[in-house]
């Protein structure tokens, strides 16, 4: 049962918290988009493959799917802030390992660490729940998620162009450092405490079982090109036997880590399969997306030849557009629906991805086409938890949104590890993957979006699913 907040506790203002939350939430839109196109220009002399680009973006997706829901349940019993202060900490100790990192398992460890950024926005969400309620959170939702794309936007833009200039990745990356103690220092001094409870205790049996169900299966996905069939298929069924034990575990336990009932309901299913599909067709695209431009075109036959500062303004075009989408989102909802409107996005990200995978010779041709499904999946990552907080109780909005955003996490994960599996298959020489295999991700990314337009139509009302036992958390009604 959800515990009654202090009634001598003083309510935050609105405005002030959120702005706050946006400043958090744009450092992390920097480290965001900064970090990956550094890893196309050798970063630390690693000398990574295509292969090991979408192993190192992944294995951040992997921490971040099981340290969301546990992050998200910590802060329902103790406190968003807390933990948002706990996971700012542990990603900048990762990001400074990322620095120091002279060996590809190092840097691995380091973006271990670094998977801890995705619990900031979940936590993010809560305290703005908890601050201005359900009703009022869809446009501070659409700030935090168009924050966090305009950071994205300047980190790919500066980081590109320092190096463009000259600086080496090392020092940028400890730059980029700067950046999580800027949000430890806004998270420990001027971010409210929220003040809604839930009751209950930690399942880390459920964590540990997902922990290696997870493992298993990424680690299948990662070495199917280097290991023996008969390897990957062990790895994977032993995989699915932890997930279906953690699945099982969650159904019988009193106080389940991830409430996995919640992802059946019919109010919310359809928005967690959704955000499952956006996170496949955003995040599996990611390092192939990069490694496809850097690739010379005299040398491998394909490819843009662009320089680290290319990078960065090829990183313009879909950022920017997930930027207008995000903040266009509510009112475009509120306007004309959000199945109608969330079906449209996933159309617009399908269109995209098809047609960068048909024609991708030149700059433009991967440009605008990134513009178009970067709009639709701007819309698709605001208007997605706005619909979600609307259809939670206020006790269970952290380990709510911890579950949405776990979800694209994980398809994060999935879909990394399947890319480089797909790339380190289809080979033109050693660590080079031939143009078909980076076509058949761009193809694959569509066909996920297409599967989104139904899913969105068969939404259902969007008002708030209500609990007689759920009380309100104090300042939800305030101004």
């Amino acid at each position: 049962m959800p515990q009654p907040a202090v009634p001598e506790v003083p309510r935050p203002r609105a405005v002030p918290v959120v702005g706050l939350l946006v400043l958090v939430e744009f450092c992390s839109g920097v480290l965001q988009g900064g970090f990956p196109i550094l890893l196309p220009d050798d970063v630390s002399g690693l000398h990574l493959g295509a292969g090991d680009v979408s192993l190192a973006l992944g294995v951040e997706f992997l921490v971040a799917g099981v340290a969301v829901p546990l992050g998200s349940r910590l802060g329902d019993l103790y406190g968003h802030r807390r933990l948002l202060r706990a996971t700012v900490l542990l990603t900048l100790l990762g990001y400074l390992l990322t620095a120091l990192a002279g060996s590809l398992p190092v840097l691995l460890l380091a973006r271990v660490l670094s998977g801890f950024l995705a619990c900031w926005l979940p936590l993010e969400f809560a305290i703005v729940r908890d601050t201005i309620g359900a009703d009022r959170g869809g446009r501070a939702i659409g700030l935090l998620v168009g924050s966090l794309t305009l950071g994205s936007t300047l980190g790919a833009l500066v980081v590109g162009g320092l190096s463009a200039a000259g600086l080496g990745p090392q020092p940028l990356l400890r730059g980029l450092a700067v950046l999580p103690a800027l949000a430890m220092l806004v998270a420990w001094r001027w971010v409210p405490e929220s003040a809604t409870r839930a009751g209950g205790r930690i399942d880390w049996t459920g964590a540990a079982l997902l922990s290696l169900g997870l493992t298993l299966v990424l680690a299948a996905l990662g070495e199917a090109a280097a290991e023996p069939f008969t390897l990957t298929l062990a790895l994977l069924a032993a995989g699915g036997v932890f997930l279906t034990l953690f699945v099982r575990q969650e159904l019988r336990g009193a106080e389940p880590m991830v409430d996995v009932r919640m992802l059946a309901r019919r109010a919310t299913a359809p928005v967690f399969a959704l955000s499952f599909l956006l996170g496949c067709a955003l995040y599996g695209a990611q390092g192939p997306m990069l490694t496809f431009e850097a690739a010379d075109p005299a040398r491998d036959g394909y490819g843009l030849g662009v320089t680290t500062l290319g990078l960065g303004l090829l990183a313009l075009p879909p950022t920017l557009g997930a930027l207008f989408g995000a903040v266009t989102a509510d009112r475009l909802g509120r306007r004309f629906g959000a199945r109608t409107v969330l079906a449209g996005a996933f159309g617009l990200c399908t269109l995209g991805y098809a047609a960068i995978g048909v024609a991708h010779s030149q700059d433009w041709q991967v440009a605008v086409p990134a513009a178009v499904s970067g709009y639709g999946a701007g819309i698709g990552l605001s208007l997605l938890p706005a619909l979600l907080l609307r259809r939670l109780p206020a006790d269970q909005t952290g380990i709510g949104t911890g579950i949405y955003n776990t979800l694209k996490s994980l398809a994060g994960a999935v879909a990394g590890a399947a890319a480089a599996a797909v790339l380190d298959h289809w080979l033109l020489r050693a660590a080079v993957p031939t143009e078909g295999g980076y076509v058949s991700v761009w193809l694959g990314c569509a066909a996920l979006c297409a599967l989104g337009v139904p899913v969105a139509l068969a939404l259902r009302g969007t008002g708030p699913e209500r609990s007689a036992t759920a009380p309100q958390p104090v300042g939800a009604a305030a101004g």
